[in-house]
C-alpha cells in the first residue's frame, strides 16, 4: 500500500491565497464551492456541503453530512447546515458582510442546480470561477508531487505486470484484469475522475489491434472496443493476437492524485509499420519537451508536435486518422483533465509546478494503435518525468 497524502493547514492556507490572489483580477468577491474535489483541495474534506472562500479572510465551510467526520478532516473550522435555505443566510452571518459577486463552477454544475443558487441569491451576481480555481489547481506543490509519483509507482507496476501476464488468446478484459487488481492491492483509489461533461475513465485503456483503433465518441485519441455501446472505450472481450500493437494507457490514483502513463506491447515482433511509427511518437515526445519550460506558450508547444509529426511520415494518422483530436498533452493533478493543455490555440504559459501528461499517439483505423505517454513536471530549467516504466516496446 502506498502512503497517502497528508497535507498541512499551512498548504491549504497557501491555496486559499493563492485562489484570493486570482480573484483580485476576476472582480469576484468570493467562490462558492459546490463540486467535491474542488471543497477537498482547499479544505480537506469532501463531505456533503458548500464553501465559500471570500477575498479576504478565511474559508467559511457549511456541511449537511457527515458533520462529525468533516471535523475530523478539515483544517478550517466547520459549521452545520440544517437546509441549503439557510446558506446564504449563514454565509453572510459568517462573513459578516454581503456579497454582490460571487464565483461558482459554472463548468461542471448542472443547470438545475444553478438556478436554485440563483433563487436562493436573490439579488447576488452569479459569475463563473472555474478559471481561477483551475489556475490556483494548476501549480503543484512538491507534497502533491510526492503523491502523483507514488500514483506512478502504480502504473509502474501495472505495465510490469502486463508484461508478465500477457499472451495470445487472452482477451482484453482479462489482461485489464489482472493489472487493475494489482494496482488496487498497491492502494489505487479505485476510479479515475475527469472535469469533462459526460466523459469518465475506469483505469485507463488496455486494448490490442483493430479493436484498440476504433473510435468511440470521447475527446480524447484513443478509446477502443469498450464492454458496451454505454462504456464504448477501453478493454473488450477481443483475444489479443500475435505481431499487433497491445496499448496500456494507465492512470494511477494515489488518495486522489493522478498520474497518466501509456506502454507499447506486443506478443511475438510487432508489424514494422507500428514499430516505425511507435519510434516517431517518442521523437514527437522527445522534441517538445526540450522546448517545454517555464514560459513556454502551450499552443506553439502543439504545433512543434504537429510538424514532428508530419515529418515522420504518419502525420495523417496522429491523434486520430480522420478525426484527430486538438491536444497532445493535458494537464493532470486531482482530475485527468486539468490546465495546461498542450492544444491548439491554448495560450496558456508554462509554469513551475505545472504537470501535465504528454501523449503523442498514431492511429491506424482497422489495424491498431501505437504511442506513448508520460506524465512531466514543469521544473526551472525543463521538465521532469515522473512515470518510469521503461520506454520501449515490450516484446513478450
Amino acid at each position: 500500500m502506498m502512503n497517502l497524502p497528508v497535507f498541512p493547514k499551512e498548504e491549504f492556507a497557501k491555496r486559499v491565497q493563492t485562489l484570493q490572489s486570482h480573484l483580485s483580477h476576476s472582480r469576484l468577491d468570493a467562490v462558492l464551492l459546490t463540486h467535491r474535489v474542488n471543497r477537498y483541495y482547499f479544505t480537506g474534506t469532501a463531505q456533503n456541503g458548500y464553501v465559500l472562500i471570500p477575498a479576504e479572510g478565511e474559508p467559511l465551510v457549511f456541511i449537511r453530512k457527515d458533520l462529525e467526520r468533516a471535523k475530523e478532516e478539515c483544517v478550517w473550522p466547520v459549521h452545520y447546515l440544517e437546509s441549503v435555505k439557510d446558506l446564504p443566510g449563514a454565509l453572510e452571518a459568517g462573513a459578516g458582510r454581503k456579497f454582490s459577486t460571487i464565483g461558482v463552477e459554472t463548468d461542471i454544475l448542472p443547470a438545475l442546480n444553478f438556478e436554485r443558487l440563483q433563487k436562493l441569491f436573490a439579488g447576488v451576481n452569479l459569475q463563473s470561477s472555474t478559471h481561477p480555481i483551475m489556475l490556483t489547481r494548476a501549480i503543484k506543490s512538491e507534497k502533491e508531487i510526492e503523491a502523483m509519483k507514488n500514483a506512478c509507482a502504480m502504473v509502474r507496476e501495472g505495465a510490469a505486470t502486463a508484461a508478465k501476464t500477457l499472451r495470445a488468446g487472452m482477451t482484453e478484459l482479462e489482461l485489464a484484469a489482472h493489472i487493475e487488481y494489482r494496482m488496487r492491492l498497491m492502494g489505487h483509489a479505485g476510479y479515475t475522475p475527469m472535469r469533462s461533461f459526460n466523459h469518465w475513465l475506469f483505469y485507463g485503456h488496455v486494448m490490442a489491434g483493430k479493436s484498440a483503433a476504433r473510435a468511440g465518441g470521447f475527446d480524447m485519441p484513443t478509446s477502443g472496443s469498450g464492454l458496451s455501446p454505454l462504456m464504448s472505450q477501453s478493454a473488450s472481450t477481443r483475444q489479443i493476437e500475435e505481431g499487433e500493437p497491445v496499448s496500456v494507457d494507465l492512470v494511477g490514483n494515489c488518495g486522489g492524485y493522478l498520474c497518466d502513463q501509456t506502454r507499447l506491447f506486443s506478443v511475438g515482433p510487432i508489424e514494422s509499420i507500428f514499430a516505425k511509427a511507435f519510434d516517431a511518437a517518442v521523437k514527437v515526445q522527445e522534441k517538445v519537451i526540450k522546448h517545454a519550460r517555464p514560459g513556454a506558450v502551450c499552443s506553439e508547444l502543439y504545433d512543434i508536435a504537429l510538424r514532428e509529426a508530419d515529418e515522420s511520415g504518419f502525420g495523417d494518422n496522429f491523434l486520430g486518422e480522420g478525426d484527430a483530436v486538438s491536444f497532445v498533452g493535458h494537464g493532470i493533478g486531482l482530475e485527468v483533465d486539468e490546465y495546461p493543455f498542450i492544444a491548439d490555440k491554448f495560450p496558456m504559459k508554462l509554469e513551475e509546478g505545472m504537470v501535465f501528461a504528454l501523449e503523442p499517439k498514431f492511429i491506424f483505423k482497422g489495424r491498431g494503435i501505437v504511442g506513448i505517454e508520460d506524465t512531466f513536471v514543469v521544473r526551472a530549467d525543463g521538465c521532469e518525468r515522473i512515470t518510469t516504466s521503461p520506454r520501449e516496446i515490450i516484446v513478450v
